[in-house]
C-alpha cells in the first residue's frame, strides 16, 4: 500500500486536475543547478564517537523502543543522557517506525534523524534534543488517526484524528514527560511529520499552541479530502504562536505553495516563523525528508537565521489549476544557521535580455521570444546568474501532454477534451481553463477553442 493514498493535488475545495503530472517531470538529459538541499552526516552510528577527516569528534545517542498500551514509542536520547542531570527539549515525530535506522520501516528507508542531530549537535549547530516517534497504527488507520477531514477514499471519517490528538497530547506527552527528563512545556516542544502524518502534525500543532512551539510539516498530504486543509486554515481568524515548517519534492506534484501564502496572510513572517522549501529532486519518501530534516530540527532547536552564505537557482514548470499554473524560478538559499529554504518571493531578479522574456517578484517567468532566459537572481547580497532552459521547458511540457488524449502534428497539438477529461475524472471546463491560464508563459499559443478540443501551437524558433 502507498504510504500517502493516490497522490492527487487539490485545492480550495474542488478537485485539481494532474493535468500534467509533475512526477519526473525533470528531463533527465539535461543538467540543472540543484538545490543546497542535501544534509550528509559523516559519521557512523556503529561506535559512540567517531572522529570524522576534519578531526571533529561526533559522539552519538541511543535509540530504543518503549511500548506504551499497544502502541510503539521509538525513542532517541542524546549522547550524555546517561550520565548528566539535564532536561532536554523534545522533538515529537509521526511515523516513529520509519525515522531512526531501527530495521522497523515500512519501506526499507529511515529519516536517519539520529544521526542529522548528532552531526548538528557536533557542529555547534543545535541544541540536544529528545526525539519521541511515535508509532502509526497498520493499514488504513493510519489514515483514520492522521486526517482530520473525511475522505472516503483513504479512507477516513474526520473525527478519529481528533481521538488520536488527544490520545498524543492526554497520554503520549504526560508518558514521555514522566520517564525521561524533559524540559515539560510548550517552549521545549514541537511536532513533526510527512504525508498523512505531515496533515496531522499541522492540524494539532496549528490548533494546540499551547502544547507546541514548533511544527514541521513536511510534504504535507494537501490533497485529502479535495484540498479542505486549504479551506480549513484560511477560514482561521487567529494567529497561534508557533513557528512552521513547510516544504514539498517537485515530483510529489501536491500543491503547497499556497499553503504559504494563507499563512503569511495570517500574519506569519517568512523567514522568522514560517519557512518553506520546494526541493526540486525531492520525491515522496524518506530518502528525499532525510536530505532536508535538517532545516526544521535547526528552526526547532538552533539558532535563529540571520544571513544568507550560499544561493542556488533552479526553476520548474508547475500545472495544477488556473492560479495555480506557470514557470517559476525556486532560489533556495543556505544561511548562516544551516537552514536552507526557498527565497522565491525575496529575492531580487534581473532579466539579462529583456526581449526574451521577464520575471515577476514572485520569480514567475513568462517567454516573449522561444528562447532561453538570462537572469540574475541576487538574496541579501548574493548573486547568482541562472538559464531558464526554453528548450527544455518545452520537452517537459510535451512530455506531461502524452498523459492527455492528443492529436499531434509538427508543432500544433490537439487535445481532445472530452476523452481526456473522462480519463483524467474532470470536466472539460477545468482542462480548458488550466490551459488557457497556461499559455501566458509563453511556451505554447492556443489557436482555437472548441466544445471538443483545443487546438495548441508550440512556439518554436
Amino acid at each position: 500500500m502507498n504510504q500517502n493514498g493516490p497522490i492527487r493535488s487539490c485545492f480550495w475545495g474542488f478537485i485539481i486536475i494532474c493535468m500534467l503530472a509533475l512526477v519526473s517531470c525533470q528531463d533527465k538529459g539535461n543538467s540543472i543547478t540543484t538545490s543546497p538541499t542535501s544534509y550528509e552526516p559523516k559519521t557512523s552510528v556503529a561506535v559512540q564517537a567517531t572522529e570524522n577527516p576534519t578531526g571533529m569528534i561526533v559522539e552519538h545517542g541511543s535509540v530504543h523502543i518503549d511500548k506504551l498500551e499497544k502502541r510503539r514509542i521509538f525513542v532517541y536520547l542524546p549522547p550524555g543522557y546517561e550520565t548528566d542531570n539535564e532536561r532536554y527539549p523534545v522533538v515529537y515525530m509521526n511515523d516513529g517506525r520509519n525515522i531512526f535506522q531501527t530495521n522497523t520501516s515500512s519501506f526499507q528507508k529511515e529519516w536517519k534523524v539520529e544521526k542529522i542531530i548528532d552531526q548538528l549537535v557536533a557542529e555547534g549547530r543545535m541544541k540536544k534534543v529528545i526525539v519521541i516517534g511515535v508509532d502509526s497504527s497498520e493499514g488504513s488507520e493510519r489514515g483514520e488517526e492522521y486526517v482530520p477531514f473525511l475522505d472516503e477514499s483513504i479512507p477516513s471519517d474526520g473525527k478519529s484524528a481528533e481521538e488520536f490528538t488527544r490520545y498524543f497530547i492526554d497520554t503520549v506527552i504526560p508518558y514521555v514527560d514522566g520517564t525521561y527528563r524533559t524540559n515539560p512545556d510548550r517552549d521545549n516542544r514541537m511536532i513533526m511529520g510527512s504525508s498523512f502524518g505531515g496533515v496531522q502534525a499541522l492540524w494539532m500543532g496549528y490548533h494546540h499552541p499551547e502544547t507546541f512551539s514548533s511544527i514541521g510539516a513536511v510534504s504535507t498530504s494537501t490533497w485529502v479530502a479535495k484540498g479542505r486543509l486549504f479551506e480549513e486554515l484560511a477560514k482561521e481568524k487567529e494567529k497561534p504562536n508557533v513557528k512552521i515548517w513547510l516544504d514539498m519534492g517537485y515530483a510529489e506534484g501536491m500543491l503547497i505553495e499556497p499553503l504559504v501564502d494563507i499563512l503569511k496572510s495570517k500574519g506569519f513572517v517568512y523567514g522568522q516563523d514560517l519557512f518553506f522549501q520546494m526541493d526540486i529532486l525531492g520525491n515522496h519518501d524518506e530518502n528525499s525528508w532525510s536530505r532536508r530534516v535538517h532545516s526544521p530540527l535547526l528552526m526547532f532547536a538552533g539558532k535563529a537565521p540571520e544571513q544568507a552564505v550560499e544561493l542556488a537557482v533552479d526553476d520548474s514548470l508547475m500545472i495544477f489549476e488556473p492560479d495555480s499554473s506557470y514557470i517559476r524560478l525556486n532560489p533556495v538559499t543556505s544561511m548562516d544557521n544551516g537552514m536552507d529554504y526557498s527565497v522565491s518571493d525575496g529575492a531580487d531578479y534581473k532579466v539579462l535580455n529583456p526581449e526574451v522574456g521577464r520575471v515577476d517578484e514572485s520569480g514567475k517567468v513568462k517567454f516573449l521570444k522561444p528562447e532561453s532566459l538570462d537572469v540574475e537572481v541576487t538574496y541579501q547580497g548574493i548573486t547568482v546568474e541562472h538559464k531558464v532552459d526554453y528548450d527544455r521547458l518545452v520537452r517537459i511540457l510535451k512530455n506531461k501532454l502524452e498523459s492527455l488524449v492528443t492529436e499531434e502534428k509538427d508543432s500544433k497539438i490537439k487535445v481532445l477534451l472530452k476523452p481526456t477529461a473522462e480519463n483524467l475524472k474532470a470536466t472539460t471546463k477545468e482542462i480548458t481553463d488550466i490551459a488557457i491560464s497556461l499559455e501566458s508563459t509563453g511556451l505554447y499559443t492556443i489557436e482555437e477553442v472548441r466544445e471538443d478540443y483545443i487546438l495548441l501551437s508550440l512556439n518554436t524558433k
